[in-house]
């Protein structure tokens, strides 16, 4: 994973906008506020700017002081404070004489990384090693998405088929990590492929009766202005991300049915084929439920502050029903949730014949 990352880091593409060249964005220390002229309005937002005195603590500039302006506004409504620690947008002409600095945001990369080391010692703490290996998974999959997917991508490489290969490869080195070389690991595999397989059908099937491309996502316009179109098929990127948000709800369905029935076919007294499978599509059905539950909420939560502007901007229902950012939600949620439904009797029928005693 190492190599991953720094291939990944080190990695840079040819095209993109790139409006400041000599813009740097370091982190500060505020040592005075020299000016406060904000007040809080009727929305509770406080508005205005400030005069800041501030250090630079990284970068080439490091140990500098400087003034900097901060203009608080709905969206950056960054209240300094002294000795408290923000991100500076910090261009500087040749030779170094004429400086602008601005308060970008706050500094919060030690607050995530203090989190997600929490999260990891919580996750040890109550899964044991099992929570170390599930850590290891999920380290895992976010480098091969962050650090090789996304550059390769950027570099041209065909999404569709690298996603798939990425994906199955993450299927398989985050459930032997998880649950290492067991039958039901197999077992899990085989269901997660499927799923992935469904998923894909699905997708084109729906894609196409809703008539929707990638080029009807939001950020086309942003693809196509960095010079992204020329390099990669947009109309793949919508897939691809479909792809990976269903991808850790087709695993864990996976493994919860190949893990029950596993369980049911060695409990079992008659211990054929037909009652294990039937025992365990009992325990599917019920897996279906709350795997589909979780997955349409979780895409609903993300849509859920547009839902909220179409209401109080009293939207016309033939209006709304007929977006096109609406029917990709659809094809997100439907696409995902369809393969889940097949995926789990599909893990459960191979499970079954691999626990049943007398086949």
């Amino acid at each position: 994973m190492g190599a991953v990352i720094l291939i990944g880091m080190n990695w840079h593409t040819d095209f993109g906008i790139n409006l400041t060249t000599d813009a740097t964005y370091p982190r500060a220390r505020v040592l005075e506020v020299l000016s406060d002229r904000t007040s809080v309005d009727e929305d509770g937002v406080r508005r205005g700017q400030q005069d800041l005195l501030v250090e630079i603590l990284t970068g080439e500039h490091s140990g500098r002081v400087v003034q900097a302006q901060n203009i608080l506004f709905i969206d950056a409504a960054v209240h300094a404070q002294p000795g408290q620690r923000l991100v500076l947008f910090f261009d500087y002409q040749e030779g170094d004489t004429v400086y602008f600095a601005r308060v970008h945001t706050y500094e919060r990369a030690t607050t995530i990384y203090i989190v997600v080391i929490l999260f990891f010692i919580l996750l040890a703490a109550v899964g044991g090693k099992s929570g170390l290996r599930s850590a290891f998974g999920l380290v895992f999959t976010f480098v091969m998405i962050l650090f090789l997917l996304i550059p390769a991508i950027s570099h041209g490489a065909p999404p569709t088929l690298l996603t798939l290969v990425l994906a199955l490869v993450i299927i398989a080195v985050s459930l032997i990590a998880i649950m290492g070389f067991e039958k039901k690991t197999y077992i899990s595999m085989a269901g997660s492929a499927i799923g992935i397989a469904l998923c894909c059908l699905f997708y084109f099937v729906l894609s196409s009766a809703l008539r929707i491309t990638g080029f009807n996502i939001p950020e086309m316009s942003h693809l196509v202005a960095v010079g992204f179109a020329a390099n990669a098929s947009i109309s793949e990127l919508l897939f691809c991300g479909i792809l990976i948000a269903s991808l850790g709800a087709v695993m864990d369905t996976a493994v919860s049915v190949a893990s029950a029935t596993a369980e049911i076919g060695q409990a079992s007294k008659k211990g054929d084929f037909k009652d294990v499978f039937s025992r365990s599509m009992r325990l599917t059905k019920d897996c279906i439920g709350s795997s589909v539950n979780t997955l349409i909420l979780a895409f609903t939560g993300a849509f859920f502050v547009t839902l909220v502007v179409f209401r109080l901007n009293n939207f016309d229902y033939h209006m709304v029903i007929h977006r096109t950012d609406i029917a990709i939600e659809v094809l997100r949620a439907l696409s995902a949730s369809a393969a889940i439904v097949l995926c789990a009797p599909a893990t459960a029928l191979i499970s079954s014949r691999v626990y049943s005693k007398r086949t």
